[in-house]
This record gives C-alpha cells, sequence and structure tokens, in this order.
C-alpha cells in the first residue's frame, strides 16, 4: 500500500486534542525518505553543531547511508506498531518537485511535530523559525482538507506568512523577533491550559502572543514557559506520562517549575537523557507511554510509577536530535 493510499480516512476519523493523555486514536507521523538538509541560517544555527552537521542540498539518509535505511526501518516498524494498537496513521505527501525549486532548499519532513497544531478541533498550520520548513505545509494539506471536509466542527487556518530573514543579527535581537512563530515541539495542550516554551530558538513570544488571541475566545489560557538556551523545544526536556505526572529536566525550566504545574510529580531526568530524546514520548493513553527503548533507566522509573513504557527502537531517529513525540502529531483521541 502506497503512502497516499495510506492517508486515506476511514469513515469514523475525526479531529480532537483536548490533552497529551487521553487514549490516541488518530496521529500523524513523519517521513524520513525525502528529508533535504537546508542551507545554514544563523538565527536557529546556535542550537547544537547545526553549522556543522548540515551538508547543503542533499537528503538527510545520504549523509550516512547506512544510518539512513536505518531510520526508514525504523520509522516503519513505529507505524505498524501504533497500527497494532488500533492507531490510524496518517504519513505526509511528497512536496511536488515545483514547490521545492521555488522555495528555500531543505525540509524537515521526518519532524510531523512541529508546522502545525491540533488543539480542540483547531487545525492551525504555523510558522516554524526554520522557515525551510514551511513547505512542509503542502505534505499535509490533502490529509487537512479531508479531515475539515468530514467534520463541519473543524476550523482550519493558517499563521500569517513571515519573511525568511531574521530580525536582527545578533542573539538578544533574535529573542525579541516580532516574527510569528508556534512550533509543535514547544506546545503541549493540558486541557485549557496550553504550554507553549521559549527558549528563542523555536517558538517566538510574537507567535505565542498571536496564538493566546486565537484560542482565547474557546476559553484557552496560553503559558508562555521559559526554557533555557540548550533546548530547540519544551518537549526536548519536558514529557507528559499522563495528567498529573511528567519526566523532565527540572533545572531547563528558566524560572522554576510552571506555576500550573506546581502539583504534578516529577521523574527528573539528566540532561544527558533528555538531549538524548529520554523525555520525547507519546502517550497511547493515561499513564502508557510510547518511549526509545535505549532510554532504559526513565523506564524503570516510570514502571515503579504503576505505568506502562513500551519500548520503541529508535535510537536511529533520535541521534538526529528528534524523538517519538517529534516524529508524531495527534490528531485525535478519544475524549469523554
Amino acid at each position: 500500500m502506497t503512502k497516499r493510499d495510506d492517508n486515506r480516512l476511514k469513515n469514523d476519523s475525526k479531529v480532537g486534542v483536548y490533552n497529551e493523555w487521553d487514549r490516541l486514536k488518530t496521529v500523524m507521523l513523519g517521513d524520513a525518505e525525502d528529508c533535504v538538509f537546508p542551507k545554514f541560517q544563523g538565527d536557529w544555527g546556535r542550537y547544537s553543531n547545526l553549522r556543522d552537521f548540515i551538508n547543503e542540498g542533499t537528503l538527510w539518509i545520504e549523509r550516512d547511508p547506512e544510518n539512513g535505511r536505518k531510520m526508514i526501518a525504523q520509522m516503519n516498524a513505529f507505524e505498524e506498531l501504533l497500527k497494532e494498537h488500533d492507531i490510524e496513521v496518517n504519513r505526509p505527501d511528497k512536496i511536488s518537485e515545483n514547490i521545492r525549486e521555488n522555495s528555500i532548499t531543505g525540509d524537515g519532513l521526518l519532524y510531523a511535530r512541529d508546522p502545525h497544531l491540533v488543539i480542540g478541533k483547531n487545525i492551525i498550520q504555523t510558522n516554524t523559525r526554520m522557515t525551510f520548513r514551511h513547505k512542509e505545509h503542502y505534505a499535509w494539506a490533502s490529509l487537512f482538507q479531508k479531515l475539515n471536509n468530514h467534520d463541519e466542527d473543524v476550523l482550519w487556518l493558517n499563521m500569517p506568512d513571515m519573511e525568511n530573514e531574521p530580525s536582527g543579527s545578533t542573539p538578544e535581537e533574535w529573542i525579541k523577533d516580532s516574527r510569528l512563530f508556534v512550533e509543535g515541539g514547544d506546545t503541549f495542550v493540558l486541557g485549557k491550559d496550553i504550554l507553549v516554551g521559549f527558549s528563542s530558538l523555536g517558538s517566538s513570544l510574537a507567535g505565542i502572543d498571536w496564538l493566546r488571541k486565537i484560542l482565547s475566545r474557546e476559553g484557552y489560557n496560553i503559558h508562555s514557559i521559559p526554557i533555557k538556551e540548550d533546548w530547540l523545544h519544551l518537549d526536548c526536556m519536558f514529557a507528559v506520562i499522563k495528567e498529573g505526572l511528567a519526566v523532565a529536566y527540572i533545572d531547563g525550566f528558566k524560572n522554576g517549575i510552571p506555576e500550573m504545574l506546581k502539583d504534578w510529580e516529577f521523574i527528573e531526568a539528566s540532561a544527558e537523557e533528555c538531549h538524548a530524546m529520554g523525555c520525547n514520548t507519546l502517550c497511547l493513553e493515561p499513564g502508557t507511554v510510547f518511549i526509545g527503548s535505549q532510554h532504559e533507566r526513565i523506564i524503570k522509573e516510570i514502571e515503579k510509577k504503576n505505568c506502562t513504557a513500551i519500548p520503541v527502537d529508535y535510537d536511529a531517529i533520535e541521534w538526529y536530535g528528534g524523538g517519538i513525540r517529534c516524529t508524531t502529531h495527534p490528531v485525535y483521541r478519544a475524549h469523554e
């Protein structure tokens, strides 16, 4: 079956994400096969060693062909695992050559989490600070069109387009960048409280304020969560296991544990574990999460809390700096 065939929706497909832990029923899963390296850009190259890592215009999987083949195999195996748990899986369409030729080089289709948000019945296509990724919207448009046609209560909207070049030329200016960015890796849905991480590497304060204006009319409270500049996204250092229980690198929060999480219990992870994507998980249902199999200590700590960790071989993906949550985006969670 082709990826396009996989994208055909079941008659009972729905849209609705009201938290991070309800039973997962429909999900987006990225694709490593056609990802192309972009040109380095100063305002996002502060993260990790991207300047040395990027090979502009080449396929990600060709940088290390052996690891590339492993990435594809691991993602396909994860797709089958999701389906075994009765989850409908949608993969992206290919980005046409015409679009590629007329836009900035590069894409990150591997990371289905970032260029959009599903909150409640809202499908919001957002801007990413790595502006070469904006073309990824085309790869998900057919899915969103079908979802929008299927459910009259769905609101599908786009964040306004932004300039590709950063505002300013220094880290101090980048923090105040007036362009609108909100990235899925920064965003957590906790009922009516929406957390959006801000390190200045991903989401922008202007983008968070835009999201606040859009969703406040539905009663959502949007919370900007300052995180240290070591972290591209909030989900690199914070993971929800169930309501009231999370895994986190506590020192990654710039101002300490956020107020709305003060009553939560935390499994503490080290910076090293989080950089290896130990905090990058996906809830199947309350207290049951998919997690990279290499994170053995964190898995044991989750199990000590009478929760279930479903190990997934994902080390080839995680080596690139993104994990299970980065490569997925829930579309529908069963919600009472």
